[in-house]
């Protein structure tokens, strides 16, 4: 995923300029979709590749797993970026990555 503000690794300065209710529905929207589409897309790769090698169920299961365990790890960065956006210490990144 792109970092949350940033184009092709350059700052991107329209951001500064939406009014911040736009800039905040963008961001919980990004999380609405980020999350359940991690899981979906590691259960339609497992399904497909699980009648392409015909070990079903094992990939569907291994890599739905491993969805989860991504899409938990992506909501721990998030829930880390609201806390310090919430209490004011952003500094310069603007950025759920780290």
């Amino acid at each position: 995923m792109c970092p949350v503000g940033k184009i092709g690794g350059r700052p991107n300065g329209r951001l500064d300029h939406q009014p911040p209710f736009l800039r905040r529905a963008g961001l919980y929207l990004g999380v609405a979709f980020e999350l359940p589409g991690t899981i979906l897309g590691g259960l339609v790769l497992g399904y497909f590749l699980d009648a392409y090698f015909g070990t079903s169920p094992w990939l569907l299961i291994a890599l739905t797993a491993l969805a989860f365990v991504g899409a938990f790890v992506r909501l721990m960065k998030w829930v880390r970026f609201f806390a310090k956006e919430r209490n004011g210490s952003r500094g310069e990144k603007n950025d759920p990555e780290n």
